[in-house]
C-alpha cells in the first residue's frame, strides 16, 4: 500500500465526512445517528489538533482513511489516557490502511507522554478487534447493551494498551505538534 500519512486539514473534512457517513448511516460501529457534515468534521479537527493527533492516509491526493486520538474523559486525572479510533473508506477495507495509521498514531502518543490508549468497539466486530489486538490492545471489559441503534441494544467492548510507564509523578503530556509526526515518520 503506497500512501502518505499526514496531519488532517480543514479542507479534508468533506472526504472525512464521506468516509465516516456509512459507519453512521449503515452500521453500528458509530453510535451517532446522523452523519456529521463537512463543517462539523472541520470543527472536530480544530478541537482535537491542539492536543491530540488527527492523521489521514492519502494516496494520489485522495484520503483513504483517518485515525485520531482524543481525551479519554474530561476530568483532570484522566489526562494521561487517550481514546483512539480509525476509519477507512469502505471500498478500501483489508488493504492495511488502518495498520499504517495506527503504526504512526500510537508512537506519536508515546512521544507525547500518554500513559495508555483505549478503544471502544461495538460488538461483534472481528476486523476491528483484530486490528487493535495486533497493536497490543487487550480486552478490558464489555458494557452490555450500552447503546440502542438499528433496532437493537448494542454491546461495546473496551480495549486498552499501555503506551509508556510514566512513574508516580508523570510529566504532563505534550501537546501535539507537526514535529512529532516528522519524528515518527
Amino acid at each position: 500500500m503506497a500512501g502518505r500519512v499526514r496531519i488532517a486539514r480543514p479542507e479534508d473534512s468533506s472526504a472525512l465526512a464521506a468516509i465516516y457517513a456509512p459507519y453512521v448511516r449503515d452500521g453500528v460501529a458509530s453510535f451517532e445517528i446522523d452523519p456529521p457534515d463537512a463543517a462539523e468534521l472541520a470543527q472536530r479537527i480544530a478541537k482535537i489538533l491542539p492536543r491530540h493527533p488527527w492523521l489521514v492516509l492519502e494516496q494520489d491526493e485522495q484520503v483513504l482513511g483517518y485515525a485520531y486520538a482524543s481525551p479519554h474523559r474530561e476530568r483532570a486525572a484522566y489526562r494521561w489516557s487517550t481514546d483512539v479510533t480509525v476509519y477507512v473508506a469502505p471500498q478500501r477495507h483489508r488493504q492495511g490502511i488502518g495498520r499504517i495509521l495506527y503504526s504512526v498514531l500510537l508512537p506519536i502518543l508515546k512521544l507525547q507522554g500518554f500513559h495508555a490508549a483505549f478503544a471502544g468497539i461495538t460488538l461483534p466486530n472481528a476486523a476491528s478487534v483484530g486490528l487493535h489486538e495486533a497493536f497490543g490492545f487487550a480486552l478490558i471489559g464489555v458494557y452490555p447493551e450500552v447503546g440502542f441503534k438499528a433496532g437493537a441494544w448494542r454491546d461495546v467492548g473496551w480495549w486498552g494498551v499501555p503506551l509508556a510507564r510514566t512513574g508516580a509523578s508523570p510529566a504532563e503530556p505534550r501537546p501535539f505538534t507537526p514535529e512529532l509526526l516528522v519524528q515518527v515518520l
